[in-house]
């Protein structure tokens, strides 16, 4: 049934239905929800921006511990010949549950939650639907894979994103939230780097694995530091002023990431650093230097 499926998929997938389907399934990648969530961590609510990241990367990790235990293999490299893959860079680890669409899932249901309004909902709902269909016109993934991931997501962002919300509004439970959360994950992220770089662990099932751990441990760090110490007032500031705190917030952070990625070390430490510091600086560090140099108030 599940072969049946693609297979349809498959014989009206034209030229311009792969390109559609590869700008689609961008909206389940990282680049794009990174994009809105430091359009919220430094210019909206850092409280929407938390309740966001924690429930896609909460969803992430599911999604992932699951890969590596199930290890299912993706349609195109079970049936070669009868199924073609595209957008095959993307395609990193194993295929249940999809990665894509639990992070559609997740992502856009938190966003729906915090906004709460017709037109975000209705935009919202779009890449929800539609990143799932992508990914199986591709042919890098099954239907089950993508309901599952489609399932998880929703789970995370409607159950997770209005415990965060209220979470963030008692503080001494938010830090130690975060503090306890982050350094958890940032330790196994650490944990697998070593493990993936000194022994003959499975790449496919714990990279992908290792850059989410990664990534939510400094995150997660970063909202602990950045509400201890810092903070800050995204909402401040004329309209203006965002947009220039937004365009030096996007160019210091490519920076942090190309010093990061020149520093000699193993590819593993490499992909271990440069996802944690991400995480700290945009939350973090990045708000704090806004601070200082008047970019931004402190509440």
């Amino acid at each position: 049934m599940q072969l049946d499926i693609l297979l349809f998929l498959q014989s009206i997938r034209t030229e311009a239905v792969g390109k559609v389907a590869e700008v689609i399934s961008l909206f389940g990648e990282i680049a794009i929800p990174l994009l809105i969530v430091m359009i919220l961590i430094w210019c909206v609510s850092r409280k929407k921006a938390f309740a966001a990241v924690t429930a896609l990367l909460s969803a992430l990790i599911v999604s992932q511990t699951l890969k590596a235990i199930f290890r299912v293999q993706r349609p195109f490299q079970k049936y070669p010949h009868l199924i073609q893959g595209e957008r095959l860079s993307t395609a990193t680890g194993y295929s249940f549950p999809s990665g894509h669409s639990t992070t559609s899932g997740a992502f856009y249901s938190s966003l729906i939650v915090t906004a709460w309004n017709r037109w975000a909902t209705i935009l919202c709902l779009l890449p929800i639907i539609l990143v799932p269909l992508s990914r199986m016109i591709l042919g890098v993934h099954w239907p089950m894979d993508v309901a599952a991931g489609t399932v998880i997501g929703l789970l995370s962002g409607f159950i997770i994103t209005p415990l965060m919300l209220r979470l963030y509004d008692a503080k001494r439970p938010f830090l130690i939230f975060t503090f306890t959360f982050g350094l958890v994950t940032a330790a196994s992220g650490a944990f697998i780097a070593v493990l993936l770089a000194v022994t003959e662990i499975d790449r496919v099932a714990f990279e992908d694995m290792m850059s989410t751990l990664s990534i939510t441990g400094g995150a997660m760090l970063g909202f602990y530091l950045e509400r201890k110490f810092v903070s800050s007032a995204p909402e401040s500031g004329s309209l203006g002023i965002k947009i220039v705190r937004f365009i030096l917030g996007l160019i210091s952070t490519a920076l942090v990431a190309i010093i990061i990625s020149i520093v000699p070390a193993p590819e593993e430490f490499t992909s271990f650093t440069t996802y944690f510091t991400l995480g700290i600086w945009c939350i973090y560090l990045y708000p704090l230097l806004a601070v200082r140099l008047h970019l931004m108030d402190a509440e």
